[in-house]
């Protein structure tokens, strides 16, 4: 997460590439930086959380019963 934090604070200053965006890309990255830290030591599990959340999709379609392996019911009892 530091990491990148650090690359999106690079970016930032890169693109806009004035002296005001490097000091506040600096100020930038140790803010996210003492956050994270905040967050860790709170928190120490924190990082296997959030890479579990990184596995799971952004969407699961709605499915429920045999229509959810497509196959057709049988007719009958038996």
């Amino acid at each position: 997460m530091v990491i990148m934090a650090g690359l999106g604070v690079a970016m930032m200053a890169v693109s806009v590439m004035t002296l005001v965006s490097f000091l506040l890309a600096i100020v930038g990255f140790w803010t996210i930086v003492m956050i994270l830290a905040r967050i860790g030591k709170a928190d120490p599990m924190m990082r296997k959380v959030y890479s579990r959340h990184l596995q799971y999709k952004d969407f699961y379609p709605a499915k429920s019963g045999v229509a959810a392996f497509g196959k057709t019911p049988k007719r009958g009892w038996r």
